[in-house]
């Protein structure tokens, strides 16, 4: 029986290992903090005035150097307009610094809003940003560092979960993907049948 439970004991102690961060995130029904910046379109986005006549699709994404989010947002791209026609404003964040999101931009033709987010505050917000280190990133640990020193602003290891939010129009979150492991991200057809 001991053993049993040593064993369990270790596999729990191991798979938290692995996880990015915990599961401390904002859930449905809770106000969505408010979200200010300028995109890389120069535009000001202010998701108190946007909700007036639209909800909001709140995407967060690691950097262009990331090929999962490249995935996800050249998905978004292609059902942008469904979104839209839906009444959906579509607002990306990112830690990345603003000529990376320029060149975000430019390289997977993006027309939505990206922002970067200034001293992580959306991302610190929306609980979803963590420290890079060796035990929040144990596998390409390396490689993430060196990436997010050079895409990410000088001193900044600051990367976020890539969750998924929509804002509806009160104020309040209605729903959130929400996972640890970078490669699970939310499914767009799933999202719209939502809307």
């Amino acid at each position: 029986m001991k053993s049993t439970l040593l064993a369990i004991s270790l596999l729990f102690c191991l798979s938290k290992t692995y996880s990015q961060i915990n599961d401390e995130h904002l859930k449905i029904g809770e106000a969505a903090p408010r979200i200010v910046g300028i995109d890389q379109f120069n535009n000001t986005i202010d998701s108190d005035k946007i909700l007036k006549n639209n909800k909001i699709l709140l995407l967060f994404y690691r950097g262009n150097w990331c090929p999962y989010c490249k995935k996800h947002l050249t998905k978004l791209e292609e059902n942008l307009q469904k979104f839209m026609d839906k009444g959906v404003r579509v607002i990306v964040v990112t830690p990345e610094k603003v000529e990376k999101v320029k060149e975000t931009t430019k390289k997977w033709n993006a027309s939505y809003s990206i922002l970067h987010d200034v001293n992580n505050g959306i991302m610190k917000n929306y609980k979803v940003a963590f420290d890079v280190n060796e035990a929040t990133v144990p596998k390409y640990f390396s490689f993430t560092v060196n990436k997010i020193r050079e895409y990410n602003e000088t001193e900044n290891n600051v990367l976020p979960v890539p969750a998924t939010y929509i804002i509806n129009n009160d104020g309040k979150i209605g729903f959130v993907h929400y996972d640890p492991d970078y490669k699970k991200r939310a499914d767009f057809n799933e999202l719209l049948s939502l809307m």
